[in-house]
């Protein structure tokens, strides 16, 4: 369930069944087409046994062919394309009931209801699944389920389409029709919390404008008032800073959504120097008693002050690439970053995404630029080569953090990307569509070192959609970091772990465990503060820092992975 793909949904949290895993990597793992199953839906068992057909059964859902991606492929030939429900007879047998086959179009969000008043499937046992049939080597093919009620005492029957709910829904109008709120900054997804700090009231890093989609779901005609406020709060459970969102809004049934917006610089958020994360609420006072309408009236946004730039959000919908060549220079995607003081670049973060039959390890060059007249420099900066290994990037859907062997002194306006020759092969990385960034801030390169824009426009948007790719700063320290001068004093034991580990090393503050976009995971309680053993609580399975604070408040930070 997410506001990641589907385009204008009923409610937030539409369920997307397409050819992409959660981490970008496709299911088939290869580069040709390949038709087949895709995501598949299926309900928890049902006790259906104590109906009977005087009760008024019907499954009612909304459905949507394509996505912010674009439409999917024909359903055509052995070209198998659609979006199909099964329900679950007496006897346990799966039975088609409804299905689309799709004709290479996105549509609408559109209401269907399924009539369940029959004695086959009326049994202890029942449940309902949908499926998704499509291209298994990418995102091209996506369907999106919303709104699934199965219920009894539905007299209307198959008429019974409109629902006592006011709604949040995703995206805004005019600016994305996917995703949730956009980003309170104005210019990033997330920033170093000393940069952010040092803008002036007058270049304010806070956007003037967010907003979401509403969904007036009712049968009625007239208009209904509804309460909107907006708060920011230091999550996960600061008191709230203030309200940079508070009306009533008439929302009426046609058209059925609307939008709705704040002004989230009317909140001034602490300027102080420790890294975080501000989380915006929208609220809708829809004033409904049922239980089950209620989590979709708020919808939030967290914006991480930490130690980097970010266009990105952290999740992939898509996939891009360098262009091949084949003579000449290897392409180059860069960034362009503005800052707002002096800074050091320390590392880029990738997220690079394998596909099973590229099993050869990636060698891919970061680089630094200097400005050039408004374009990246002809000349870098710095460089720095590694090697991506297939078991870091291969599905796992983590970025993969390359540092710089000395941080590279920026002012003003630079750039930071990579550089990566193909040699005969398809380096994908990841692609966050429901982000963007500002006109000519994604530069390319091509193999005769000419610079020019770039840009991912998802369907139905001025959006450019963000590569994700993340620019990690030093807070103006000319050296490495403690991370770097300390940290080879420290080591994880075991690593890969699972359930807890050991650091040795000298003694420490206090430890955390950071996830793969910088976002704080776990804490040390007070209590076991500098404790070498670190008892973690179920962690999904992945890569993870764990930064240990010293007690003169400087940090280090030593890569973990739990399996």
């Amino acid at each position: 369930m997410s506001n990641r793909l589907a385009v204008q949904p009923l409610t937030r949290g539409a369920a997307t069944l397409d050819g992409l895993r959660a981490s970008g990597r496709s299911y088939s793992g290869t580069v040709a087409s390949s038709y087949g199953t895709l995501d598949s839906l299926v309900s928890q068992p049902i006790n259906l046994s104590g109906l009977s057909v005087n009760d008024q059964v019907y499954l009612s859902f909304a459905w949507q062919a394509g996505s912010i991606v674009g439409a999917p492929n024909r359903n055509i030939g052995n070209t198998t394309v659609r979006l199909e429900l099964f329900a679950k007879v007496s006897g346990g047998a799966w039975e088609s009931v409804w299905v689309y086959r799709s004709v290479n179009q996105v549509t609408a969000f559109r209401q269907e209801v399924i009539n369940l008043n029959q004695a086959k499937y009326l049994h202890g046992d029942f449940q309902f699944m949908f499926v998704a049939t499509g291209n298994r080597s990418d995102n091209s093919d996506g369907f999106s389920v919303d709104y699934v009620v199965l219920d009894r005492g539905r007299a209307r029957g198959m008429a019974d389409t409109t629902f006592v709910d006011f709604a949040t829904s995703a995206g805004l109008k005019g600016l994305n029709p996917s995703g949730g709120l956009n980003s309170p900054l104005r210019r990033y997804a997330a920033m170093p919390v000393w940069q952010f700090n040092a803008a002036t009231p007058a270049n304010s890093e806070i956007t003037t404008r967010l907003g979401v989609n509403v969904s007036n779901l009712s049968a009625g005609v007239l208009p209904v008032p509804i309460g909107v406020v907006g708060t920011v709060r230091q999550a996960p459970n600061g008191a709230a800073l203030g309200t940079w969102a508070q009306r009533t809004k008439q929302f009426t049934t046609v058209p059925r959504q609307d939008s709705v917006l704040g002004s989230p610089n009317r909140v001034a958020i602490p300027t102080t120097p420790e890294a975080k994360t501000m989380r915006y609420t929208l609220a809708l006072n829809s004033q409904e008693t049922n239980p089950h309408t209620l989590s979709n009236d708020t919808i939030s946004r967290d914006v991480e002050l930490n130690n980097y730039y970010a266009y990105d959000d952290g999740t992939a919908e898509n996939i891009t690439q360098l262009i091949p060549y084949s003579t000449g220079q290897a392409s180059a995607f860069a960034y362009r970053i503005d800052l707002n003081r002096p800074d050091y670049v320390r590392a880029l973060r990738l997220y690079p995404v394998f596909t099973a039959s590229d099993q050869a390890s990636r060698a891919v060059t970061i680089n630094v630029w200097e400005d050039n007249g408004g374009k990246p420099a002809l000349t870098a900066l710095a460089t720095k080569t590694v090697v991506i290994p297939v078991s870091q990037a291969s599905g796992a859907g983590q970025y993969v953090e390359i540092a710089f062997d000395q941080p590279v002194r920026v002012t003003g306006t630079f750039y930071v990307g990579y550089s990566q020759p193909s040699q005969g092969r398809d380096l994908h990385y990841g692609l966050d569509l429901n982000n963007s960034f500002p006109p000519a801030h994604l530069w390319r390169r091509d193999n005769t070192g000419t610079w020019d824009t770039v840009s991912f426009v998802p369907r139905g948007t001025a959006r450019r959609g963000a590569l994700m790719m993340r620019a990690v700063m030093n807070n103006n320290v000319a050296t490495a970091t403690a991370a770097a001068r300390q940290a080879a004093a420290y080591s994880l034991y075991p690593n890969p772990a699972r359930g807890s580990v050991t650091i040795v090393g000298p003694g420490f503050a206090r430890a955390a465990v950071l996830d793969a976009v910088g976002r704080t995971v776990w804490e040390q309680p007070k209590a076991q503060s500098g404790q070498a053993t670190l008892v973690l609580p179920y962690l999904p399975a992945g890569v993870y820092t764990v930064r240990l604070t010293l007690a003169d408040g400087s940090t280090v930070g030593r890569r973990l992975l739990l399996e």
